[in-house]
């Protein structure tokens, strides 16, 4: 069995060039494309012929973007012919190509190859003949991807196994660790992640491929996973669904926890807990129908208040404060390890309304909402400063409300 490397990695698709067809009809293209005009003939930088990078896992998102085809420069000038023959998937041409001496393993600026393109358009024809003509293999683009990472960008399981039966190795790995299932499952391939599954050396699925598939909502993989491997399930993988708001993800991850239920509760927890500190509303409502406890806390002290404070989630606060009225002086009275309260992490965000929501919720609750008991504890206040909840609440002797507020005061 081969060893693979597993952390988060960049997925991609191949970025080929555009191309013009000599027959005067709509001309063949992978991808979408732009006009010459909008790129003034001149030639991009070589970062948009690249590859489109994903992340995933623990990398932090970058802005994603369709896949482009850009269409920038005269092909005669810049894009080697054999690229043009497989994009239009003109077999007579590239054979012609072929027998009068056409480099087979041309590249352009991207390090896109005849083969990678024939590859993308799951080209059979066109891929059997560049094989035939000695292709390359194991070729690069600049990014490190070969014509078998494109084929399963691109989902074409038969120009994955045509590849591998001319000898491209499963297991190639891109320098940043990128291999052929982390691609298969990012897209959500189901037919061939179930192919590496069972290949005679098969890949083994990880708590890092579910996290990859959860995090992209692909459901129907996920629950082939889960279904298989419930053991996956972890913090992380819930996690993955929670943050980006996949509903049904979640849903399928909880229900498939099989072990003990206290490891569950944790883990629902710690869900409710990352929800929070997200911003997803929808999910954190699933969470708490699934029994997660409001009153949970992590390992420093933070509650679901001192998340949803922290990251300015008003409408998290909001549901909370509203649907949860018993458990309101726990949640705003309870400071985490580093004696912080809600009310000072909104003060130190500058998050002024999540302050005056946390107020009032404090006015309300010290003095038990009775008007006239508010009239007789009123005491004036210095300007840009709420003094009254902390005297009102001392009518009440409510002091575990009292003390965030009289540090708030000296903190400005």
């Amino acid at each position: 069995m081969r060893g693979h490397v597993h952390r988060p990695l960049a997925l991609v698709a191949a970025a080929l060039v555009g191309f013009q067809g000599n027959s005067g009809g709509t001309p063949r293209r992978p991808f979408g494309s732009t006009s010459i005009s909008q790129c003034q003939n001149k030639p991009p930088p070589p970062t948009t012929l690249q590859h489109r990078r994903l992340f995933a896992g623990g990398v932090p998102d970058t802005p994603l973007t369709n896949d482009r085809l850009v269409k920038t420069i005269p092909l005669n000038q810049y894009t080697p012919t054999l690229h043009i023959a497989a994009s239009s998937g003109s077999v007579q041409v590239a054979t012609d190509l072929i027998a009068n001496g056409a480099n087979v393993n041309a590249s352009d600026v991207a390090g896109t190859t005849p083969l990678m393109v024939a590859a993308s358009l799951g080209d059979q024809t066109m891929c059997q003949l560049l094989l035939d003509a000695n292709a390359d293999l194991d070729a690069t683009a600049v990014d490190g991807s070969t014509a078998l990472h494109v084929a399963a960008y691109h989902g074409q399981l038969d120009i994955v196994t045509l590849l591998l039966q001319a000898g491209a190795d499963m297991y190639a790995t891109r320098p940043d660790g990128i291999d052929l299932l982390h691609i298969a499952i990012r897209e959500g391939h189901r037919q061939l992640v179930a192919a590496l599954l069972l290949a005679k050396d098969p890949y083994i699925l990880t708590e890092f491929h579910l996290e990859i598939a959860s995090k992209w909502g692909h459901d129907q993989l996920v629950a082939d996973v889960v279904s298989a491997q419930p053991h996956l399930v972890t913090f992380s993988v819930v996690n993955a669904a929670v943050e980006s708001g996949r509903l049904a993800t979640t849903r399928i991850l909880l229900a498939g926890i099989t072990r003990p239920s206290d490891l569950r509760q944790a883990i629902v927890n710690g869900a409710l807990l990352h929800a929070a500190a997200t911003g997803q509303l929808a999910v954190l409502q699933l969470l708490l129908e699934e029994g997660a406890e409001i009153t949970a806390t992590d390992d420093i002290g933070n509650s679901v208040v001192h998340w949803a404070v922290r990251h300015n989630h008003l409408d998290v606060l909001l549901c909370v404060l509203h649907h949860f009225p018993d458990q309101l002086i726990p949640l705003l009275s309870t400071p985490n390890h580093a004696g912080e309260f809600p009310v000072h992490l909104a003060a130190r965000g500058g998050h002024w309304t999540m302050l005056q929501r946390l107020e009032e919720r404090i006015y309300t609750v010290a003095c038990g909402g009775n008007a006239r008991t508010f009239q007789s504890c009123d005491i004036p206040t210095r300007p840009g400063m709420q003094f009254p909840p902390a005297h009102r609440g001392s009518c009440y002797t409510q002091s575990s409300l009292i003390e965030p507020w009289i540090d708030l005061c000296l903190y400005f």
